[in-house]
C-alpha cells in the first residue's frame, strides 16, 4: 500500500487533473474558458471634486464617491485556432452591462435610483490634461506647443469637465482631440477611464498556451492583442508578455513561489504572492495579494524602472500606455506614501482586509475558485508651462483619484459541484477503491494464512516420526525395523 501511496496514486492523480485543467476541448477548463458561465462584475465608484474653484486657488480637493455601479462583464472567445498542439490563438469579445437590480438594491425610499447614463460628477479633464501633459515632457518645439495652446484657449478648453458616469468609463469622443487628430493622426480622440473594455469588435488576436505540451505553462500568454512584446516600457524585461489572465495557473501550487497573471487593464504582467490557506466555497485555496515591492518607485525597487516608476510608492505609472498622466493604485492609496491621502479630502480609511486584489486558487489543480481585483485610478496635475489654466496649479504634483473598479468573478456553486464530481470525486473513488483492495487483499492473505496453519497443525498431529527401537522384540530377537509411534 505503501508503494501505491507514493509512487502509483501520485501519477495517477496527476494525470487525472492535467486531463481536466488542460486547455483541450471537452475539458472543464476549455468551456469556461471559452464563455465563463458564473457572473463577472465590475463594480464601479467614481469620485465628485466638488471644490474645483478652490482646487484651482490651491485647496486640497473635496471628493464625493459617487457609486457603485454595478456592471456586468460578459467574455466570448471566437475563431479559435489550436497551434502546432500546443498553443490557442484567439479572438476575445468583452462587453458590459449595467445591472440595475444589483445596483439599486439597497437603496432606501425616496433615495434617487443610481443611473450611470444619468448621473454627471466633474473630474480633470483626461483629454486637455493629456496633451498638455504629453507635449511638455517630450520636448515638444515651444512654437507647436503655442500653436496647440491657443487651440485649447480657442476650443474653449478648461482644466475640468462635467460627464456622466457611463460617459467617462467607456469612453466618450473628444471634441478638441478630434480637431488635433487631423494634424496628430496617431493622438486618440475617445477619452475614457478604463481601458481594454466593452469592444465587441474582434481587431487583435492573443495566443496562450494550451498546456498540453507541458501543463506547468497552462495558460501563459504568447501574444496579447497582436503584441508579442509591449510597445510602453522601457526595458526588455518590462515589456515581456508573459503570466495567465487569472482563470487558471500550473497545478500543483507551492506556497513559497509567486504566480503571475497578465492584468490588461495595467498593460503589463503582474506577479501576485501567497498569504495563507484558507477556505472559500467549500474547498482548501490559496490566498494571493499583489506584493507591496511591485508598486514601489524605481528608487526602491530599481527593476521598477522598466515601467517609469519615478513618483511615489505605491502606484503604477500607466502614461506610457494610455497617452495621459494617469497613474494606478490600490484603493485609498493602500501600500502608498501616506501623504498621498492627505493631499485629498473624502477617501475612505485604507483597509487592508477588504480593499487588497486577492485570489483564491484550488492548489491541486491550480484554478481560480475566487478573484477580487481592486483599482484606482489617479491623475496627476501641476503646474506646466503655456497652456491656459495650467498656471494656477501648484508646483508640486498632486494625485487626484477619478474612479475605483472593482472586478469580482470565480466560480458559482453550480461550477464548484460540477469540478469537484469532474476532479476531487473520481480521486476520492479511486482511494476508496485502493483501500478496498487493500482490505481484500489483507482479508484474503489472511484466510489462506489461516488454512495453512491449520493444515501445518493437522499434519503435525498425524505425523509418524519414525525412531529405531532399540528394545527386543516378542522374540527377543533384535528387530531393527520396528518404530515407535508418538
Amino acid at each position: 500500500m505503501l508503494i501505491f501511496n507514493l509512487v502509483i496514486f501520485p501519477i495517477v492523480f496527476l494525470n487525472l487533473v492535467s486531463s481536466q485543467v488542460v486547455l483541450s476541448n471537452g475539458t472543464l477548463s476549455f468551456d469556461q474558458w471559452l464563455a465563463p458561465t458564473p457572473a463577472i462584475f465590475k463594480i464601479v465608484t467614481v469620485y465628485n471634486i466638488t471644490n474645483p474653484d478652490e482646487v484651482l486657488a490651491g485647496g486640497k480637493p473635496v471628493l464625493q464617491g459617487l457609486g457603485p455601479y454595478y456592471f456586468r462583464e460578459y467574455r466570448e472567445r471566437v475563431n479559435v485556432v489550436e497551434v502546432y498542439d500546443q498553443e490557442l490563438w484567439f479572438g476575445e469579445k468583452k462587453w458590459y452591462e449595467f445591472d440595475n437590480d444589483t445596483t439599486n438594491a439597497n437603496r432606501t425610499n425616496g433615495t434617487a435610483p443610481l443611473d450611470p447614463v444619468k448621473d454627471m460628477f466633474t473630474t480633470f479633464n483626461l483629454a486637455y490634461v493629456g496633451v498638455a501633459y504629453n507635449l511638455t515632457i517630450s520636448g515638444t518645439k515651444s512654437e507647436i506647443m503655442g500653436a496647440i495652446a491657443a487651440a485649447a484657449l480657442e476650443h474653449e478648453q478648461t482644466l475640468f469637465m462635467t460627464k456622466s458616469v457611463n460617459d467617462v468609463v467607456f469612453g466618450y469622443k473628444d471634441k478638441f482631440l478630434t480637431f488635433l487628430k487631423a494634424v496628430m493622426p496617431t493622438l486618440p480622440d475617445t477619452v475614457q477611464l478604463v481601458y481594454n473594455m466593452s469592444s465587441r469588435d474582434i481587431t487583435t488576436y492573443s495566443k496562450i498556451l494550451n498546456g498540453r505540451k507541458n501543463v506547468s505553462d497552462l495558460g501563459q500568454y504568447t501574444q496579447w492583442q497582436g503584441y508579442t512584446s509591449l510597445p510602453y516600457w522601457k526595458t526588455p524585461e518590462a515589456a515581456m508578455i508573459n503570466g495567465t489572465e487569472g482563470l487558471f495557473f500550473a497545478p500543483h501550487l507551492d506556497k513559497n513561489e509567486t504566480i503571475t497573471t497578465f492584468v490588461d487593464d495595467l498593460f503589463r504582467a503582474n506577479p501576485m504572492e501567497f498569504v495563507e490557506e484558507e477556505e472559500c466555497m467549500t474547498l482548501n485555496t490559496y490566498k494571493y495579494r499583489i506584493p507591496k515591492y511591485v508598486m514601489m518607485n524605481a528608487t526602491n525597487n530599481p527593476l521598477n524602472e522598466g515601467f517609469y516608476a519615478y513618483g511615489p510608492d505605491g502606484m503604477m505609472n500607466l502614461t506610457s500606455a494610455v497617452m495621459a498622466p494617469v497613474f494606478a493604485s490600490k484603493p485609498s492609496f493602500l501600500d502608498a506614501e501616506p501623504w498621498l491621502q492627505d493631499d485629498v479630502i473624502g477617501l475612505p480609511p485604507a483597509d487592508n482586509n477588504t480593499m487588497d486584489t486577492n485570489l483564491w486558487v484550488e492548489p491541486i489543480t491550480g484554478a481560480l475558485i475566487k478573484a477580487k481585483k481592486q483599482l484606482q485610478a489617479n491623475i496627476m496635475v501641476q503646474k506646466l508651462p503655456v497652456f491656459p489654466h495650467f498656471d494656477k496649479l501648484r508646483e508640486t504634483p498632486r494625485f487626484v483619484p477619478m474612479s475605483n473598479i472593482i472586478e469580482t468573478g470565480g466560480m458559482d456553486d453550480d461550477l464548484v459541484n460540477t469540478f469537484k464530481n469532474k476532479v476531487f470525486r473520481p480521486r476520492d473513488d479511486f482511494t476508496i477503491g485502493l483501500w478496498v483492495l487493500f482490505g481484500v487483499c489483507v482479508f484474503v492473505g489472511g484466510v489462506i494464512g489461516l488454512l495453512q496453519c491449520r493444515h501445518v497443525k493437522k499434519n503435525q498431529k498425524d505425523a509418524t516420526l519414525l525412531i529405531p527401537n532399540d528394545k527386543a522384540g516378542p522374540g527377543g530377537g533384535s528387530q531393527a525395523n520396528v518404530y515407535q509411534k508418538v
